[in-house]
């Protein structure tokens, strides 16, 4: 097992991140490859022609615009950079290392997409993968987001398409021919890295395209991505009825965490499984006399709407998705949408003063540009008939939707695929990261754990943040477990307050569940060991 020590000071190396590419992705990956078993060991192997050569790679799909030798530079080991685009619109950024490791790395994207090779942690994890050797490649998915900001872009079909699947799965392509190319021959392992969209991205490569990637890393997956943007709208719109200042969470957040902390036997601060909390806002937290509306108490109107965020949307009497599980109330430790210190409801439901909160601007974009008729950019969302409306959005679900639990391709393959989800996540509804995989145990059988396993992570908010400990190198995992054959039994997770160490955290593969086993404290994985649950 990783000291706590060295987990502390790799850890610390990574910054947080505050831009709004940054949500893409936990940040955290490579931070336990010195500390690891795997050490990317393979003898590394030199270009056999040279950068500028690779302007000449261009095919009738594919054009190189640019091949450019970089550094070394500060941080940055020397690597060639070719800029290309795949018809249409599809840009792409290949890196390929002077000293490759005969690995190819590719992460993926947030939100809508459309990001450049420097939006949010981009940049770090590339000159990070480098370092190590990685070939790395990333692609806008058919749009740039600066012109064609949130859905706008699904105007156009094609780039629905493009965003969907295909840019993905065209880039590792041409990545790897690229990179054949160049060092004349081809990459001996391919890993897929991403969260939130780039962890729904893991999984629809897994089950559309089961030879693209050896290992994969599918954070906070919009698996179900039709129901949770359009459950993201209704959110929206019940919060906009009924404002919940930022300032009332602290209220709610304090009192769910008195009621559901030590459910789990321990109270440390953190909700461990928030199926097992039976928290109430009506009942748990001061409610306001009537016709007043204190900032110590909540009214029976916002008691109501809060209630109606944690059951989650409803269409003729029947729940769409999952609702937002109790636990992301309270005041995290890393940033989250906006800011440091804040609420995990803050931005992503509860909006800034004059703003659509996140959710609410996800929701709203998506119903007006992905509907399978014409996109309405000009349409009333807080007019859409939820049921009604929704059987609009077939085509969107047939496009995005990363649902199908078959992975027997994916298996055939070799391919391991480690998925991870907040407990207290504000922006997708964790629930729906178990619903998917109980569905694939019972589509792939009982041994689905040789090649797939699910972790939880008890506090974590959209990501990263949130209460509990946040900072763990999935990657790593998978590829010691693709290449060493060695599946992760625990991940140790961290979690930062201002530059100190404030816990370690034994993460479990689901159903197993982190307990306490002595002797040391609560805030020290080495006290904890992997158990099935109560």
């Amino acid at each position: 097992m990783v000291g706590t020590r060295a987990i502390a000071a790799a850890l610390a190396l990574m910054p947080l991140l505050a831009s709004g590419g940054a949500l893409a992705q936990n940040g955290y990956s490579f931070s336990d490859a010195t500390l690891s078993a795997m050490r990317y060991s393979a003898a590394n192997v030199g270009p056999e022609m040279s950068c500028a050569s690779l302007t000449g790679a261009s095919t009738p799909e594919t054009t190189i615009i640019s091949a450019v030798m970089i550094g070394p530079a500060d941080d940055v080991v020397e690597h060639c950079r070719v800029s290309g685009m795949i018809a249409p619109e599809i840009r792409f950024e290949v890196n390929l290392p002077t000293n490759w490791n005969r690995r190819f790395y590719m992460n993926g994207n947030g939100g809508f997409a459309g990001e450049t090779p420097e939006t949010g942690n981009r940049p770090v994890l590339r000159a990070t993968a480098l370092k190590l050797g990685f070939t790395t490649a990333t692609t806008n998915t058919g749009h740039d987001a600066a012109s064609e900001p949130l859905a706008s872009f699904a105007a156009n079909y094609q780039k629905r398409v493009d965003y969907a699947f295909r840019a993905v799965h065209l880039t590792a392509g041409q990545a790897k021919r690229i990179a054949n190319a160049y060092y004349g021959q081809a990459p001996t392992y391919s890993y897929w890295d991403g969260c939130s969209t780039g962890g729904r991205q893991g999984l629809i490569s897994a089950q559309r395209f089961p030879k693209d990637f050896d290992g994969i890393v599918a954070g906070a997956p919009v698996l179900n991505f039709v129901d949770t943007v359009v459950q993201s709208l209704w959110n929206g719109l019940v919060l906009s009825q009924t404002p919940v200042p930022i300032a009332k969470m602290k209220l709610v957040g304090d009192a769910a965490y008195a009621r559901c902390d030590a459910k789990d036997g321990r109270k440390d601060g953190v909700i461990d499984d928030p199926r097992r909390c039976d928290f109430d806002p009506a009942r748990d937290v001061k409610q306001c006399t009537a016709g007043q509306d204190g900032e110590d108490c909540l009214t029976p109107a916002q008691s109501t709407a809060i209630k109606k965020i944690y059951e989650g949307l409803r269409v003729n009497g029947k729940p769409v998705l999952f609702g937002y599980p109790i636990g992301a109330e309270a005041t995290g430790v890393a940033p989250t949408a906006g800011g440091s210190g804040s609420s995990g409801w803050d931005r992503w439901l509860i909006p800034a003063a004059g703003e659509k909160s996140l959710q609410h601007a996800f929701g709203d974009s998506f119903v007006r540009y992905f509907s399978s008729g014409r996109p309405e950019p000009s349409m009333d969302t807080a007019k859409f008939d939820f049921e009604k409306d929704m059987t609009k959005l077939a085509d969107a679900r047939a496009l995005l939707n990363a649902t199908d639990p078959n992975l027997a391709a994916f298996r055939a393959h070799g391919g391991k695929l480690l998925m991870y989800f907040g407990w207290a996540d504000p922006a997708l509804p964790p629930l729906m990261g178990i619903d998917y995989y109980d569905k694939a145990v019972a589509a792939n059988g009982p041994k689905t754990g040789d090649f797939f396993r699910l972790f939880m992570v008890p506090g974590m908010f959209h990501c990263r943040g949130g209460v509990g400990a946040d900072r763990f190198d999935a990657l790593t995992a998978v590829i010691n477990w693709v290449e060493n054959g060695t599946a992760p039994a625990s991940i140790i997770a961290a979690q930062m307050d201002q530059g100190k160490l404030a816990r370690t955290r034994l993460l479990c593969p689901y159903p197993q569940v982190a307990r306490y086993v002595g002797p040391g404290k609560d805030a020290d994985s080495g006290s904890f060991a992997c158990k099935a649950p109560d």
